[in-house]
């Protein structure tokens, strides 16, 4: 603020007050600030870095596991949480070590199949063992293999009367189920793919069935990709085909030909 000196010497002297005591004011508020942040920095520091993660009390032992605090403070990452024995995810497993030798051929996909046989099994439903699987009323998991003998592809197929409803493409509560065991196993193996066929019988117009089966195969995509959380790269070919590929040969309704079939491969397997 510039003197003016025109004024008379008292309200100069007046103005010189104000100044000087807006100045000390100003300096005064500022060292208080540079204080108080000074402060708040320290107790920052010494909350990352002084303390340790293991002694940090109980309520923010919450926010001290997240992976992201524990990177930034350099503690150690946390050990997963142990797999309680007889447990369903013990019976689905995790990833075997060393199974990472195994990517992309028969010897990972055997794993994978070994990890949803015993998801199965663990479930209480009662399966028949079958040269190429477990089988049950309406539900059957196989091994598709190769011309020498390798496993290929691991099938899920499901019959119309457990999958869905009478000329509906929502998944029944049952086929849920079945789907998620699908799910858990492709979550545990990183390289699995997933195709998906949908299939109806003869009864009807063909153009409707066609819809119909197609409808059924992006109902179970949807729930792979959105309830599961299953990426589109580890989808294949999700189609449905009408009755063109029956199991039984016959134009009356027929739950074996109006079925779901899931696939489960691996990436460089299954293309």
């Amino acid at each position: 603020m510039k003197q003016n000196r025109n004024l008379p010497s008292r309200a100069r002297t007046t103005q010189d007050r104000i100044k000087r005591k807006t100045g000390f004011l100003w300096k005064n508020s500022y060292k208080k600030g540079k204080r108080t942040f000074g402060t708040l920095c320290a107790s920052l520091l010494i909350l990352l870095f002084a303390v340790s993660c293991s002694g940090l009390s109980s309520s923010v032992k919450d926010f001290t596991n997240s992976s992201a605090f524990r990177k930034f403070c350099g503690c150690p990452p946390t050990s997963p949480e142990p797999i309680e024995s007889g447990s369903r995810e013990e019976a689905l497993g995790r990833l075997p070590e060393g199974a990472l030798e195994d990517l992309g051929t028969p010897n990972y996909l055997e794993k994978v199949y070994t990890g949803i046989k015993a998801d199965f099994e663990y479930s209480g439903t009662k399966f028949d063992t079958v040269a190429d699987g477990l089988e049950t009323k309406g539900i059957a998991l196989k091994r598709v293999t190769d011309e020498n003998k390798k496993l290929r592809e691991i099938l899920l197929m499901i019959d119309g009367d457990v999958s869905f409803p009478t000329g509906k493409a929502t998944l029944t509560p049952a086929a849920k189920l079945l789907i998620e065991k699908i799910a858990d196993a492709m979550n545990a193996y990183p390289e699995t793919k997933v195709r998906v066929g949908g299939h109806t019988d003869s009864v009807g117009y063909f153009y409707a069935n066609l819809t119909l089966s197609k409808a059924r195969a992006n109902s179970v995509k949807s729930e792979l990709s959105k309830k599961h959380n299953l990426p589109e790269n580890r989808f294949g070919e999700v189609d449905g085909y009408a009755d063109k590929f029956k199991i039984v040969d016959t134009m009356l309704a027929e739950p074996r030909n109006r079925r779901t079939e899931i696939y489960v491969g691996t990436v460089r397997l299954v293309l």
